[in-house]
């Protein structure tokens, strides 16, 4: 959509564009362009959707779009772009897809953020809390949860991760090949927050890395007494 007449006149959508040409590739927390495209992508479905939306909401109100397996529809419409199914607010189809185009720079204007800011890791960024830490206080609650961190990957991708999802755990094992075998789990090893291991393993977690499945020599003896 971002071609010379549509970006002409205009340095936001210009600098959207070349966010998007300079895209690594992945779901990186230092990627503007993945957010920039994600951030396009729902606000056209918004767009698309939005006659219909209003529609079933009338007879049914908690009706929601985005519970529904909708991308195959959404690619339709926005590469058939049927007339009669296109939102009355617009002219065009192109017009709905330049329309959501300068959502995307709404949203980076909204907190005052440059382009450069408008990274995936700003917005995906964890947000791990122990059940106590939902009602208490701040400062007590930081005790508690695991640290904010800006993480990779998304949903519907092999790393999956999201500011409160994300794998339980991750195992890679071969059964006679246990030795070779990794684990990461989130959240630390000890549900006890005075305990030394309360978060351990779970920065491996965050960032990916391979430890080993088997614990090795062993550190520490625990021993229960009647």
């Amino acid at each position: 959509m971002l071609d010379d007449p549509a970006v002409a006149g205009s340095p936001a959508r210009a600098a959207l564009r070349d966010a998007a040409r300079n895209w690594s590739g992945h779901a990186g927390i230092d990627s503007v362009a993945y957010r920039v495209v994600r951030a396009f992508r729902l606000h056209v479905a918004e767009r698309a959707f939005a006659p219909f939306a209003e529609q079933a909401q009338r007879e049914y109100a908690a009706f929601n779009w985005r519970s529904f397996r909708y991308e195959d529809s959404l690619w339709l419409l926005v590469h058939e772009k049927p007339p009669k199914l296109l939102s009355p607010e617009q002219p065009s189809w192109n017009a709905l897809l330049l329309a959501a185009v300068d959502d995307v720079t709404t949203d980076v204007g909204k907190n005052g953020d440059s382009l450069a800011r408008f990274t995936w890791g700003a917005r995906n960024t964890l947000a791990m809390q122990h059940p106590f830490g939902r009602f208490l206080p701040k400062p007590v609650a930081q005790l508690l949860d695991m640290p904010a961190a800006q993480l990779p990957g998304d949903s519907d991708m092999p790393r999956v991760l999201g500011p409160r999802f994300g794998q339980s755990e991750r195992l890679v094992v071969s059964p006679g090949h246990e030795a070779e075998g990794i684990f990461e789990m989130p959240g630390g090893q000890s549900g006890h927050p005075l305990s030394p291991f309360y978060r351990a393993g779970h920065e491996a977690w965050v960032q990916g890395a391979a430890t080993p499945l088997l614990p090795g020599p062993a550190q520490h003896t625990l021993t229960l007494q009647p």
